[in-house]
């Protein structure tokens, strides 16, 4: 049987993971690898409610549970740094538990295989502030007295970041696309675990609150045209990837790897992106 690889999946609030992730997720997950989402913040500030205003550990407490059961649904495990929402901030021991928890994930001294996140352009100050605790943690990974109560890794993990729009630094390039059609479903339900966000915070943010449908079908039925818009921008965006899943796929996710980790073989690539073969370019 094949050796499962553990991949690691970082986000500044719980719900990122799954929205940029969660097709790669689900098919890693199906081939018998270990996946691990973290999210930085337990999103204590992203609600309207009274009842979460007077009390935002309530809200967190509800994100978890989201949290929990929307990794599950494609089969992965979640644990959560538990930051305030908004308060990500690069300091000493934000970084020291950035740290630990990826070097706890996978074998002693060999961690993950493979961690995601975002990169650090983006709207959001916890997004921003998230990448950069991430890259910021890379090299000190192996350093034996960094951190020296978690066991430093002896090798150094390949480290991506998935798919954004943004392009004031520079636009994202696709280097790797992964076809998610068969798994498309399954990133909905996954998705769709997140009620306090999906259909009510960012609803009522976006000042369309009153469109949310009532009933779970209707709603179901409107997060998955949400999601296919989002991955129809990925797959044109990733027409050209140098490594591609399938160049007939109708929606895919869109990586590339960063430069601070260890750079790994085509044949890596394909097998932590669960990429059966090369498809070649079409110009």
């Amino acid at each position: 049987m094949e050796q499962p690889l553990h991949i690691m999946i970082i986000g500044a609030h719980p719900d990122d993971n799954e929205l940029n992730c969660g097709g790669l997720t689900a098919r890693l997950t199906g081939r018998g690898h270990k996946v691990r989402y973290v999210s930085i913040t337990n999103g204590d500030k992203g609600h309207f409610a009274d009842e979460y205003i007077a009390d935002p550990s309530r809200l967190a407490a509800r994100r978890l549970t989201e949290a929990k059961n929307a990794a599950a649904a494609v089969g992965a495990d979640y644990i959560c740094l538990d930051v305030h929402d908004g308060e990500v901030y690069v300091d000493k021991p934000t970084t020291e538990a950035v740290i630990r928890t990826i070097r706890s994930f996978g074998d002693p001294g060999k961690g993950p295989d493979l961690v995601i996140f975002n990169r650090t352009v983006d709207y959001h100050r916890d997004h921003r502030y998230t990448a950069q605790l991430v890259v910021d943690a890379t090299y000190m990974l192996t350093v034996p007295m960094m951190c020296p109560d978690t066991p430093f890794l002896t090798r150094m993990p390949v480290v991506a970041h998935w798919f954004d729009v943004f392009t004031e630094h520079g636009a994202f390039i696709p280097e790797i696309a992964v076809p998610i059609d068969d798994v498309f479903d399954q990133k909905v339900d996954s998705v769709a675990c997140h009620i306090s966000q999906l259909f009510e915070w960012l609803p009522y943010n976006a000042g369309q609150l009153d469109s949310v449908p009532a009933d779970d079908a209707a709603r179901s039925k409107r997060l998955r045209e949400q999601l296919l818009a989002r991955a129809a921008v990925r797959t044109v965006a990733s027409k050209d990837a140098r490594l591609h899943g399938d160049r007939t796929a109708i929606s895919v996710e869109a990586y590339r790897i960063c430069e601070y980790g260890r750079r790994p073989s085509d044949d890596e690539l394909r097998r932590m992106f669960t990429i059966d073969g090369l498809s070649p370019l079409i110009h």
